[in-house]
């Protein structure tokens, strides 16, 4: 990682000891975590993009200590969307919020697939939205771009399924091309895909497209940079705490950018479960 020196450097020079964990494989950051000691942890500090955070929250949220420290994020992935909620879009914001010592609370969401428990801090989908991110994957290195050839990509080839939601008790059906879990508003580093989510709010969005042509999803997909493809009459938002979810076919997930699980889904919203630096 050519970033590491500096930003050992500014830490440092800011007065902290900081010990650095090294990932090689996936999830590896996951089980680091997990078995620190956190009683001798002043700040857990996630050095990369989504996909990293993802595995450091799983790791805290399965770490057996009772005390968990606050969450600093270095954004230096490839979409790094989760930090702009936080007011961090550099890495020397993720710096400064680490040295400004100041944290809020973030709710984490869990999710139960195939008989397993992870979780999530920015939103998982199925469904299109998924489809997209598979298509994009090998294509990170070109950042942002990626995520737009792969939406053209998947439109090409757009499929609906029958999606059954149950929310806080209450049921729902839709014929659907996508369905998504929102605990904040960015997603592929520069689509505002919530708006209206908020952190600490103790709900989550559950935001369905209900099945349309082709040629209206080319047309609406450019709306979700500035999120206004959330007025249009095919887009439909719940707000929940508990949710159960299941489709036909069976699809795979993309939680907060990773490839993995598939339906059905059970997800559960964790109020204020763990504290995040912050320059808001």
């Amino acid at each position: 990682m050519k970033t590491y020196p500096e930003i050992h450097r500014l830490l440092k020079e800011a007065g902290h000891e900081v010990i650095p964990h090294r990932t090689i494989y996936r999830f590896h950051a996951t089980e680091i975590v997990k078995s620190l000691n956190l009683y001798e942890t002043d700040t857990i500090i996630s050095v990369g993009g989504d996909g990293t955070l993802f595995e450091i929250v799983n790791g805290l949220m399965n770490n057996a200590g009772k005390k968990i420290p606050p969450v600093g994020i270095i954004p230096i992935g490839t979409g790094n969307s989760f930090a702009k909620d936080l007011k961090i879009f550099t890495l020397e914001d993720g710096i400064r919020a680490v040295k400004r010592n100041i944290s809020r609370p973030v709710d984490i969401i869990s999710f139960t697939t195939e008989n397993s428990l992870y979780y999530f801090v920015n939103n998982l989908g199925f469904g299109f939205v998924a489809d997209v991110s598979l298509s994009s994957e090998p294509l990170k290195r070109l950042g942002y771009t990626a995520y737009a050839i792969g939406v053209l990509k998947e439109m090409t080839r757009l499929r609906s399924h029958e999606l059954s939601l149950e929310i806080d008790g209450k049921k729902y059906h839709h014929k659907a091309n996508f369905c998504y879990f929102c605990n904040s508003v960015w997603v592929a580093g520069n689509m505002k895909i919530s708006p209206t989510s908020r952190l600490d709010d103790g709900e989550m969005e559950i935001m369905v497209l209900n099945q349309i042509t082709r040629k209206e999803m080319l047309k609406t997909f450019p709306k979700v940079f500035k999120g206004t493809h959330i007025k249009h009459p095919s887009v439909i938002i719940y707000r929940g705490k508990h949710v159960k979810a299941s489709t036909i076919p069976a699809k795979f997930c993309n939680p907060d950018g990773e490839i993995f699980g598939v339906t059905p889904l059970e997800v559960k919203v964790l109020p204020s479960a763990l504290q995040f630096c912050t320059l808001e």
